[in-house]
């Protein structure tokens, strides 16, 4: 990972789990309101590649689905609104002429093992002959295999009530399903559950983290994407349904098995870990001493064995990290340093996206 987490999360052209393909504004804006009224959290983990070309229309819709959809992403023929820059990637007008271009500006939007939702019929597109709309689905084929790994899932929308003869064919040549092609109209009962379904399925962790430059939007995560984000991460606490809690990142020392320390969850380390992230994660003042202490001394002990005990547990906790200092002391608490990049990793709460 070249970049740091925090300039993934938040660039404009960060990929997404899934991403929409679509030329037409007014189908955009129903597909957003239909996944933000099912889930009003989702949209932040969708990406839009607006094939609509430059134009009033084209700006006051984008205008309208930034403001109305924290954390989307955009990639359109368009200047962004002020404040919106990060968000909106401007899309190179060679796209709508070049299927290999387009092609490598889908897969960089949309993150491995990702969903592919793209309009069958792109009438903006001039590399495909207006009586053969349905070659578009090659543009999805070789989106899909330009991932040597975790290759994405694709589904098709289409308003269409019948098909050319050949369609179903020519689906199947390409190795898609014909069932992979999804109404438009069919939004409620379709289109969104698919959607959050792939979701559920493909990226059902959640990853909380904070920074120097300030906390990171909720970011949605598969198991496989855990060595990436380990790697662009200082101290993660990784919770898994098995009762055992890792602590991984480029803070561990070397000696760690893998770069991963285990920990059981009802263990004084994994709660003190816990307690110095969860900290961080807030922006709070850091975990009073005689908090940690407490925990440890025995029942009744004076504040000087209180004391004593959190001193000898921290220094354990700090033997863990390459550098001793990234785990401060000041004003009777202890905190992580705030140079350091915090996560916790966990299953998505029930109902919560």
């Amino acid at each position: 990972m070249s970049a740091s987490l925090f300039e993934l999360s938040r660039a404009s052209h960060a990929r997404r789990p899934i991403v929409i393909v679509e030329d037409h504004l007014f189908h955009v804006t129903e597909l957003l309101a239909a996944l933000a009224a099912a889930s009003p959290g989702v949209v932040r983990h969708v990406g839009v590649v607006c094939l609509e070309r430059r134009g009033p229309d084209t700006e006051r819709a984008i205008a309208a689905w930034l403001a109305a959809y924290p954390g989307l992403a955009v990639a359109a023929e368009a200047d962004g609104p002020s404040g919106d820059a990060s968000r909106l990637m401007p899309l190179d007008p060679g796209v709508f002429a070049s299927a290999p271009r387009l092609a490598a500006r889908l897969a960089a939007a949309l993150r491995p093992g990702g969903l592919l939702v793209q309009d069958v019929q792109l009438q903006t597109l001039s590399f495909i002959p207006a009586d053969r709309w349905w070659e578009s689905i090659y543009l999805a084929s070789t989106v899909r295999g330009t991932f040597a790994e975790r290759p994405p899932e694709v589904r098709f929308l289409s308003n269409k009530r019948g098909y050319e003869a050949t369609f179903g064919g020519d689906l199947l040549e390409a190795g898609f399903d014909p069932r992979d092609v999804m109404a438009k109209g069919d939004l409620a009962r379709a289109v969104v559950p698919t959607l959050l379904g792939h979701l559920d399925r493909r990226f059902p962790l959640a990853l909380a983290a904070a920074g120097p430059e300030g906390p990171l939007p909720p970011w949605r995560l598969g198991r496989a994407d855990r060595a990436e984000i380990e790697a662009a991460v200082d101290l993660l606490l990784w919770e898994s349904d098995d009762g055992v809690v890792e602590l991984a990142g480029r803070a561990l020392a070397a000696g760690e098995v893998k770069g991963r320390l285990a920990m059981k969850s009802g263990s004084h380390e994994a709660a003190t870990w816990r307690r110095l992230i969860d900290d961080r994660l807030a922006g709070g003042p850091g975990v009073p001493v005689v908090e940690i202490g407490a925990r440890l001394a025995p029942e009744g002990a004076l504040k000087p064995e209180i004391t004593n005990a959190a001193a000898r547990h921290l220094h354990v906790l700090r033997g863990r990290l390459a550098d001793a200092g990234a785990v401060v002391t000041g004003g009777h608490a202890y905190r992580l340093a705030e140079r350091l990049t915090v996560g916790v990793v966990g299953p998505v709460p029930a109902g919560a996206r």
